[in-house]
């Protein structure tokens, strides 16, 4: 190849990146070979420039089938609806024979989503081809100026000044790289440590009623309508372990989603990710669940999603270590009763969905994020309406009842009264928790309530000594003091507590 041919090469790439602001893609120098793109000009075309000996129009015909192919899949990649595509080829003379059907006029490939514009600079007819690649781009008249005398030196000056520029553009990109620190991932680990101290001196992490006191998803709750628990249960954790299991977690994989997402995007997957897993949790498990984990697997997701838009830069980087820690997690999930699996896939679920609706940083809109983004929403109201339905359908009351006792010894019969009546509307509701809801009843002077629910809990167990006794209380404050000894009596006999031989003890005084 000639000087001329090898200064325009490298002149043609100097102009591009210097002035135009185009971004090197690929860059092969020994087929002479390089891809750039504009980023900051979403109408400017990729530009595809070569150094090729283009002898007859079916070694041209070949190599633009070839070009369609990779633009293709570069417009995939980049996520475009739309890719217009600059081919310049740099050679010698031109090719013999009927070359008419590729140059002069637009091409467009099967599919109509790439549009592919070929332009010939020929060594011979050199200067009249740089007029039309000026009047394609709507360039300056004066962008490329041809010197009298072309020379080594002036070849070797244009390229050395383009790999400077790269090697300039790279090292400042590492640098940003290097020295952004992780600020939201490290904030989020110092939110996690904080809430679990406050809710250690409040009681304890391992007390599963402080918990759901302090925001666990618990479902009665969620089904009463406390929807933020969907959000503050990633904040909870219980036990030192699970925060340091997860905090540990966080930090390996944050890191990478941080940089490589941006910083508010990167919120948006911990935020949203995490609430997607605990929608999850909420329609497939009804037992209280706490945790960062949910958030930590969106995380993972978003970072998968990489492997499906990049593959050739991802896959055997990231892919490979982000599907090992998905593989090994959901593993020790299956084994572990506690774990709340359902939460995990649903935030991993949740995060790769959320990522594709995201996408990267400087990267154009595409239909497929708006189909990644209607795709989420419509799993989660999906799986917000299964979880809603389940609060219609008969459930273990076990916990719920553990937890309107401790509401109630707390005096907090605003929250206790929301679970009995989740367990009375689904059908759940068993003798205790009759029992609580006439406690409640009586509280607020609900008589006719109070005995209905009493003798609901009488009906599903005899033995219990406490709806006996709400019930007493009930016929004393209507006046029918026969009654309320009677199951005054009863009460006294299904326990050995003394208060209710006290009660009985006053109310036989009360009639004599």
């Amino acid at each position: 190849m000639s000087f001329q041919e090898q200064y325009v090469f490298w002149r043609l790439t100097n102009y591009f990146l210097g002035v135009e602001k185009y971004r090197l893609i690929h860059l092969h120098e020994e087929k002479q070979e390089l891809w750039l793109e504009n980023t900051s000009q979403k109408k400017r075309p990729v530009i595809r420039i070569q150094i090729k000996e283009l002898s007859w129009a079916n070694v041209v015909d070949r190599d633009i089938t070839h070009t369609m192919h990779v633009s293709e899949n570069l417009r995939k990649q980049m996520g475009r609806i739309k890719l217009p595509l600059i081919n310049i080829y740099i050679t010698p003379f031109e090719p013999m024979g009927d070359i008419s059907p590729y140059f002069g006029k637009p091409l467009s490939s099967p599919n109509e989503k790439v549009k592919l514009e070929n332009i010939l600079l020929a060594n011979e007819q050199m200067r009249e081809h740089l007029d039309v690649l000026i009047k394609s781009l709507e360039l300056p008249e004066d962008a490329f100026i041809l010197p009298d005398e072309i020379t080594k030196e002036l070849v070797a000056k244009e390229r050395e000044q383009v790999i400077t520029y790269i090697t300039t553009k790279v090292n400042e990109e590492q640098k940003v790289a290097k020295n952004s620190k992780p600020t939201v991932t490290y904030t989020f680990i110092g939110l996690l440590i904080v809430a679990f101290l406050w809710v250690t001196l409040q009681g304890g992490t391992t007390d599963s009623f402080n918990l759901i006191k302090w925001g666990g998803k618990f479902n009665p709750l969620i089904f009463a309508g406390e929807w933020w628990r969907f959000i503050s249960p990633i904040f909870l954790h219980s036990g030192l372990i699970h925060l340091a299991s997860n905090a540990v977690m966080l930090y390996i994989v944050g890191a990478w989603a941080e940089r490589i997402y941006g910083k508010w995007r990167y919120v948006l997957v911990l935020l949203i990710g995490g609430i997607c897993g605990n929608i999850a949790s909420f329609a497939l498990n009804m037992n209280l669940s706490v945790g960062a984990s949910t958030a930590v697997f969106a995380v993972m997701g978003a970072l998968l999603y990489l492997v499906v838009l990049k593959p050739n830069v991802y896959a055997k980087t990231i892919g490979v270590s982000i599907a090992s820690l998905v593989a090994v997690n959901l593993l020790l999930d299956v084994f572990s009763a506690q774990i709340d699996i359902a939460g995990h896939i649903g935030g991993l679920v949740g995060g790769f969905l959320l990522a594709g609706a995201l996408s990267l940083p400087n990267q154009f809109f595409h239909w497929r994020r708006l189909a990644y983004g209607i795709s989420l929403g419509g799993v989660a109201i999906l799986f917000l309406y299964f979880g809603f339905q389940k609060g219609t359908q008969h459930y273990d009351p076990a916990q719920a009842n553990y937890a309107v006792q401790k509401y109630l010894q707390s005096d907090n019969k605003k929250e206790a009264t929301k679970i009995t009546t989740s367990l009375i509307e689904s059908g759940s509701a068993d003798a205790y928790s009759y029992t609580y809801a006439a406690s409640i009843a009586l509280q607020d002077k609900q008589v006719n309530t109070a005995e209905e629910m009493a003798k609901e809990a009488i009906e599903l167990d005899k033995d219990l000594p406490e709806p006996h006794y709400y019930l007493s209380v009930c016929y004393q404050i209507k006046g029918d003091h026969l009654n309320a000894l009677k199951e005054a009596d009863i009460a006294k006999q299904l326990s050995n507590d003394p208060f209710f031989d006290s009660y009985y003890d006053k109310l036989k005084e009360t009639k004599e």
